[in-house]
């Protein structure tokens, strides 16, 4: 086990100065954000124009058309656009689309919106690089986006284009397309003279967390700060409610992304449209009452938002046993074809991979974790290109798995996160893709972590219990760019009779040394490994908490990943 200091060594308010290391500066603001962290709805190009389209529209007879992207960031940008312009006309019919899969914009939709003479069709959260579609249209289309627009992309005179990626004066960059359509209804509260927009500043933080944009930036952390401490949407609600458990009960970015976006995201990859339509409709909607299809309760009635939020939980149950089915079939390929020859395992997939490309992501992961090596799950189109989805592990001496392979020059694109995008390479290119790879990665170990560590201490430092303590307070404004801080505990001495194994399932591990609780759940392999020596010296990395059990506090880690050596003649 392998780690590495990455910040300037802290002896003192542990959280605060981690934060300055960070780039944070007003320390108090980020941690109290006010509405003057929120950037001005005016530094949004075409903003105004837009808002005023809309009002001027509102009260006409035709229908108006949302196209709802395919993702936690285009459900939320969805709804809050959907909620706000009923209640500037209830009697206003919007109908609105989903995609079938993982598509984006208009390219799928033309055929279900060509037939419709539309007064206005609303596409939040995509289609910026959409013009040579919105050109066909003779109505005003409304673009509420975040994405960058590529060079070539024209902009018709149809187009309301309303983008934070090209509005020069807009600073925050990071803000998702449910932020660009929140603050698209801050400049419909100025001109309407309204104050409708607060009310669905829940579902912005949602989209924040569920995009991964950053929590460092002031905005947003107004954003999510202040939707999760007025949460009023009701499917946002049930769901909630439902994962309340496995949250411990804390609703905070993270317990967010763990535990509430991967279930709108399973039903979005692997739901039923009918499913999917539901979702969607539970945001706006929620207290519809629809046909139950829980299992005993036909010719039931049941809450739209109690309905989709069971149907949620179960297309994650679904999602991880195709997810498992599927891995299981790709490994048979990867040894039928002595695919780990290379140092990046590219798996192409044929007609007999009979699944939908919204799972390609999720299994490059877990083949990734398994094998140890960057993965690449794509499948050849008609134009001989492979297109699918790449991941690598975060903690390893390849710091961004996609801006290697952008030097390389042999992708068509790669669009994404550092360790989790998009890719597109030309049949042609993959030989080279190989020879390339396999001379200048193969100095790279992949096989052991590298743990960017955040401080490094001695078990009996009497600061440790401090530490944990004082960072435990900042669990709240972790995030992405922002992650929770990790300390490696170094020269902890026991013996077999101090490692507990408790849990039902008898699969967490529980060490107490000099007050400090170490603890990691579903860690049969650890356990064996532990089982193996009578007196150890551990260096264990984690995560700090407080353990808050009948008002009593106590100071733990929660293990990320240990090593163990044989101490018999170190006591």
């Amino acid at each position: 086990m392998k780690y590495k200091l990455v910040n300037e060594k802290i002896t003192e308010d542990y959280g605060r100065n981690l934060l300055r290391t960070r780039g944070i500066e007003n320390i108090d603001l980020f941690l109290h954000p006010d509405p003057t962290c929120l950037q001005s709805w005016e530094d949004l190009d075409n903003i105004s124009k837009s808002a005023v389209m809309i009002l001027d529209k509102i009260k006409e007879d035709k229908q108006w058309a949302i196209i709802a992207d395919c993702d936690t960031d285009g459900a939320c940008s969805f709804a809050i656009i959907y909620q706000y312009l009923k209640r500037l006309n209830p009697e206003k019919e919007i109908k609105f689309f989903i995609h079938t899969g993982k598509q984006h914009g208009f390219s799928d939709m033309m055929d279900n919106l060509m037939d419709t003479d539309w007064g206005l069709i609303i596409a939040p959260d995509s289609a910026t690089n959409d013009g040579q579609y919105i050109e066909q249209f003779n109505c005003p289309v409304l673009i509420l986006d975040h994405h960058l627009k590529e060079e070539s992309s024209k902009i018709p005179l149809n187009m309301f284009f309303v983008n934070n990626q090209e509005s020069q004066f807009y600073k925050n960059k990071d803000l998702c397309g449910a932020g660009v359509t929140w603050q698209f209804c801050r400049a419909l509260d100025y001109y309407s003279q309204n104050d409708w927009a607060k009310d669905y500043i829940d579902l912005c933080a949602l989209a924040e967390i569920g995009d991964m944009m950053s929590v460092l930036n002031y905005e947003n952390q107004y954003l999510i700060q202040t939707g999760l401490h007025n949460i009023k949407n009701t499917m946002f609600k049930v769901l909630l409610d439902k994962q309340d458990y496995s949250m411990g009960g804390k609703i905070n970015p993270t317990t967010i992304a763990f535990y509430i976006v991967p279930l709108i995201n399973a039903m979005i990859r692997v739901g039923s449209q009918e499913e999917k339509e539901r979702l969607y409709r539970a945001f706006v909607e929620p207290n519809v009452m629809v046909d139950c299809h829980k299992r005993g309760a036909k010719g039931t009635k049941e809450r739209l938002c109690v309905e989709s939020a069971r149907e949620c939980t179960n297309a994650k149950a679904k999602q991880d046993r195709e997810k498992e089915k599927i891995v299981e079939s790709l490994e048979m390929k990867i040894f039928k074809q002595d695919l780990l020859e290379n140092q990046i395992l590219f798996v192409p997939l044929d007609d007999d991979d009979d699944f939908p490309p919204e799972l390609n992501g999720l299994c490059s992961m877990v083949l990734t974790s398994k094998y140890h090596k960057p993965t690449i799950i794509a499948r050849e189109n008609s134009d001989g290109f492979f297109r699918g989805s790449a991941r690598a592990m975060s903690n390893t001496e390849l710091t961004s798995f996609k801006k290697y392979l952008e030097s390389t020059g042999l992708f068509e694109y790669t669009l994404g996160h550092d360790q989790a995008f998009g890719i597109s390479i030309e049949n042609s290119n993959l030989e080279k893709l190989y020879g390339v790879s396999n001379e200048e990665l193969s100095k790279i170990d992949f096989g052991e972590n590298i743990y960017d560590v955040n401080f490094i201490v001695g078990a009996n430092d009497r600061n440790l219990s401090f530490l944990i303590a004082d960072l435990s307070q900042y669990e709240d404004y972790c995030g992405q760019q922002n992650p929770e801080p990790q300390i490696c505990v170094t020269n902890i001495l026991i013996s077999s009779n101090e490692v507990s194994v408790i849990g039902k399932n008898k699969d967490t591990i529980r060490i107490e040394k000099n007050g400090i609780t170490y603890i990691k759940f579903h860690a049969k392999e650890l356990i064996q490994s532990l089982q193996e020596y009578d007196k150890m010296n551990l260096t264990i990395i984690g995560r700090p908490n407080l353990n808050d059990w009948l008002g009593h506090l106590t100071p733990q880690l929660l293990i990320t990943d240990m090593e163990i050596e044989d101490a018999r003649f170190s006591f």
